[in-house]
């Protein structure tokens, strides 16, 4: 099981709702879905923010979150596809500014013209943390949030369907 994921396999109200979702119109599956990804948006960016402490984190971290979601599923990411205004892919930063690096520590760098070199990280990373900095403390915070979100919406959605069916 990956990090951050939530088995179905145990009884809770994630099961039930998953099972559920499986049984509805297409239609309203679509309306769960769209509700679920433009209200996870918010919780995921805050959390990020909220923990990005140091500029390069700002830039690498926070300002690549993003969220997607596909039927029930929420993924939540962090840390690629930009680049820096120095022309640095943000994928190249992402290990040392979520989990830090050894500032003595050197790294293999090629140069426009394709000439490889080597490049000490120094003091522009914290320490070494295995727990990460940002993201991990992030989605730890967000994970029970997000998916409270998911069956609440669920739950409500389908409500309103019946409602609105019954008082049609």
């Amino acid at each position: 099981m990956g990090i951050g994921q939530i088995s179905l396999l145990v009884d809770s109200p994630l099961r039930t709702v998953s099972l559920a979702f499986a049984g509805l119109d297409a239609e309203v599956r679509k309306q769960i879905t769209r509700q679920v990804k433009t209200e996870s948006k918010p919780i995921w960016f805050e959390e990020i923010r909220d923990r990005a402490s140091t500029r390069l984190q700002q830039r690498v971290l926070a300002g690549t979150a993003r969220t997607g979601v596909a039927g029930l599923n929420v993924r939540l990411m962090a840390g690629g596809g930009k680049k820096l205004s120095s022309g640095t892919p943000t994928a190249d930063l992402v290990k040392a500014t979520e989990f830090g690096a050894n500032p003595g520590r050197t790294q293999t760098v090629r140069s426009r013209k394709g000439k490889q070199y080597q490049r000490r990280l120094g003091g522009r990373f914290p320490a070494p943390r295995r727990g990460g900095y940002v993201v991990y403390p992030a989605a730890k915070a967000a994970i029970p949030r997000v998916a409270s979100l998911v069956v609440q919406t669920t739950v409500r959605t389908i409500h309103e369907t019946i409602e609105g069916v019954s008082n049609g």
